[in-house]
């Protein structure tokens, strides 16, 4: 994606947040993890996570989606590699970040789909 104008400012979250977490246990013992920041009761802010358990009570990432850095991106290896980041939109308001929550599960979930072995 081509970076984003010089003379743009990117969107960052303020600083005042409540943040918020879920954990989907899936069936097959992944989990897709969400963290939420909220202000003013609006997004601000999400990451979406898909972990695999590796060992008992642990959890490797594989793959993940979020808002910072004013970049809706990815992180292909789930963070394991460096460089793994690969931005798929600027972000320029807080209606940029919730407008890319749904399109952001999704590719979590498909990841998921196509990559799940089951757990270990």
């Amino acid at each position: 994606m081509a970076a984003a104008a010089a003379d743009v400012q990117l969107y960052e979250a303020p600083a005042d947040v409540t943040e918020q977490k879920f954990d989907v246990a899936m069936p097959c013992g992944c989990h897709i993890i969400q963290r939420q920041l909220l202000a003013q009761h609006k997004m601000v802010f999400f990451a979406i996570v898909w972990a695999q358990k590796v060992a008992l009570g642990n959890l490797r990432e594989q793959y993940s989606v979020d808002t910072g850095h004013g970049w809706f991106h990815e992180h292909v290896t789930g963070h394991q590699k460096s460089n793994d980041r690969r931005d798929l939109r600027a972000l320029y308001s807080q209606v940029d970040v919730q407008e890319s929550f749904d399109p952001g599960y999704d590719r979590v979930q498909d990841r998921h789909d196509q990559g799940c072995r089951g757990g270990s």
